[in-house]
């Protein structure tokens, strides 16, 4: 993607897709920590995307968020991806990604689902096909009216999508 246009619309994407992720599971109690590049050192993320050295993919490949479990404390890590499709599978990650316990959060227009890593690596994917509703996603523990909200808070942002 050579077009920096496109590429700062899609960085706009991607954003408002963390932030609707990351007040969902603030609003449901979990602690949000961000994490990714984008956030940690967020002047360097136009100067490695094109780049294939080990330290820049390591850099690139860090999930969104650390989230902690506000009553067992237990801590996860969350990356989230917009995608218009809604598919996503582990062909979409840098080779030897490196956090196997991270869990997916896939934002498009019409849904919010989630996958683990474990999943992905055992085959299964995102897609239309098979909904992976974040609601019915056993890890987290989110109340279903809120995840309702925020699916129309998707909607408002992305359902009218070129």
């Amino acid at each position: 993607m050579s077009n920096p246009v496109e590429y700062s619309h899609n960085i706009i994407k991607a954003r408002v897709a963390e932030t609707i992720i990351q007040e969902l599971f603030q609003q449901n109690g979990y602690h949000v920590f961000n994490y990714g590049m984008e956030r940690t050192i967020p002047s360097i993320l136009g100067t490695i995307k094109n780049q294939s050295d080990a330290i820049a993919t390591a850099i690139r490949a860090q999930p969104d968020f650390v989230v902690q479990d506000s009553q067992s404390g237990e801590l996860f890590y969350v990356e989230v991806k917009y995608r218009k499709s809604g598919h996503f599978n582990i062909d979409d990650l840098i080779d030897n990604f490196p956090y196997q316990n991270a869990h997916f959060v896939i934002v498009s227009p019409k849904n919010i689902q989630a996958i683990s890593y474990s999943d992905l690596e055992r085959g299964f994917s995102i897609n239309s096909a098979k909904n992976r509703g974040i609601e019915s996603y056993p890890f987290f523990k989110l109340d279903v009216n809120s995840i309702i909200l925020f699916k129309k808070f998707v909607f408002d942002f992305f359902g009218n999508q070129p």
